[in-house]
């Protein structure tokens, strides 16, 4: 397979992995004392792309209870996860399209040659 097919796949695969992370946080923001996780996405050998997942420690929002105790909230911001789930789902699309040329123009180069 050449390269930039495997480029391709691996950047739809580290960006899926980005997408279930931030679905993850999303699903979790009303969860009690939830920490978010971030997705890292890095270039490998050969132009590959691979996602590191890190957890953000940073403390939730604080809410003050009946009782006079404090509660800490999830960290995740509802408006940043949105953000990165629209950019997410345009880079995957920008993937699966040059995929998708990529094989086009080898299915042209074959039809070509014969």
């Amino acid at each position: 397979m050449p390269l930039s097919i495997n480029n391709s796949i691996s950047a739809l695969n580290a960006l899926s992995t980005k997408q279930s992370v931030t679905a993850n946080n999303i699903a979790n923001s009303e969860t009690r004392e939830f920490k978010k996780s971030v997705t890292i996405l890095e270039e490998g050998s050969n132009g590959a792309v691979s996602a590191k997942i890190q957890p953000v420690n940073t403390p939730g929002t604080m809410i003050n209870q009946p009782d006079g105790s404090l509660e800490e909230m999830s960290n995740v911001d509802l408006v940043q996860e949105t953000t990165d789930m629209i950019t997410t789902r345009h880079a995957y699309e920008a993937n699966l399209k040059a995929l998708n040329i990529s094989t086009s123009m080898e299915d042209t180069v074959l039809d070509i040659i014969g």
